[in-house]
């Protein structure tokens, strides 16, 4: 996919510096936010927020902390496209919010970074992806996972055929119960699987490099119910793949508050040829302090000198560049829908008991 042939000149590609807006303003969108507001070619051009007294305070901090000029705030994309133009937006509303701003925002003719998972459903999913072709838009997928070293290792030992087939993988990922009880307000209306197991779904099938056909889920519940919350406490998964590859993944979000990481997990992959195994809770950093031992993790999202660095920073450098080229991201929607079309299944089979079968009909 190309968008060259589309650019002109008044696109963000001919320009020096890109106008980006972001819509949803909670932790994730204001990291977006604050990320896009520290970079020397981009200009924050709004916040966009159903709740504008949040949006307003997270612009009060990214210029009272950061330094960073004072984004107008907005109740919706149409209201910042009245009185400000836009190249690109971030879109980081929860998961299941996603499709009615990405639509909105590439039918303005914007370029969208849309926060993992894509969609909750592949009917979501596959509108999205259709009003980006038809845009003539990108639409990309911010697994950021990809652009931690080791697991890019990973995927090229493979690819070259170093490793051989990938035969087997298996991971976990766990948060604190403070995450659903507490940090997001949301938990009833999404799962660990689309909160947590997105992520190691896409890792896992870039590396085996093929489509998953076929899942199976089961799950257990209690914890969360007796809070208030309807969801369940953990979701264990096992995926086939069409090349004979399987792979299993457990994601849960019950640790107690007290553990060392705000996120556990690790991952280990088997193939023909070589074997890899990443505990990713703790990245060889201990920190022991007067209450308690902290895991600090650096490979994903860390700072220096006040500013944003880690493979989140890379994939949205990954956006820009995408952008101002003309071609598509690695993580485009067209190429992770895959994903969205797994979790759906998971969740399928979770209710029905079952087996179910994937239909995973996305590109590269």
């Amino acid at each position: 996919m190309t968008v060259k042939h589309m650019l002109s000149p008044q696109d963000p590609a001919t320009r020096d510096r890109l106008r980006i807006a972001v819509v949803g303003t909670g932790l994730l969108g204001e990291r977006h936010a604050r990320f896009w507001g520290q970079q020397d070619d981009v200009d924050l051009v709004g916040l966009i927020d159903l709740d504008v007294l949040r949006a307003t305070s997270a612009a009060e901090r990214l210029a009272t902390t950061y330094g960073i000029p004072r984004p107008p705030a907005f109740t919706s994309l149409d209201e910042l496209l009245e009185t400000s133009a836009a190249d690109a937006v971030s879109v980081a509303t929860p998961d299941f919010a996603h499709r009615d701003p990405v639509v909105r925002a590439l039918d303005a003719g914007l370029h969208v970074l849309v926060e993992k998972p894509l969609a909750m459903t592949t009917d979501d999913a596959k509108a999205m992806t259709d009003v980006a072709r038809r845009a003539g838009r990108l639409l990309m997928v911010n697994h950021s996972m990809r652009w931690i070293p080791r697991y890019r290792a990973i995927h090229d030992a493979i690819r070259t055929g170093q490793w051989g087939k990938m035969v087997v993988a298996h991971s976990a990922k766990s948060d604190v119960i403070h995450v659903p009880t507490e940090m997001i307000r949301w938990a009833s209306r999404t799962t660990a699987a689309y909160f947590l197991t997105a992520h190691d779904l896409d890792l896992v099938r870039w590396f085996a490099g093929d489509r998953i056909v076929r899942v199976y889920a089961q799950g257990a519940r209690g914890v969360l119910d007796r809070n208030g919350i309807d969801a369940y406490d953990a979701i264990q998964s096992s995926v086939t793949f069409a090349n004979g590859s399987i792979a299993s993944f457990e994601a849960s979000w019950i640790h107690p508050n007290t553990y060392p990481s705000f996120t556990d997990d690790y991952m280990h992959v088997i193939c023909e040829n070589g074997v890899a195994y990443l505990d990713r809770g703790r990245e060889g950093t201990e920190v022991f302090e007067t209450v308690r031992v902290r895991h600090p993790k650096h490979s994903t999202v860390y700072e220096q000198d006040g500013r944003i660095y880690g493979s989140f920073r890379h994939a949205l450098e990954h956006f820009t560049h995408c952008i101002r080229a003309g071609i598509e991201p690695l993580t485009s929607a067209r190429r992770v829908m895959g994903v969205v079309s797994a979790l759906e299944a998971i969740h399928r089979s979770l209710d029905s008991g079952m087996p179910v079968i994937v239909d995973d009909g996305s590109g590269d």
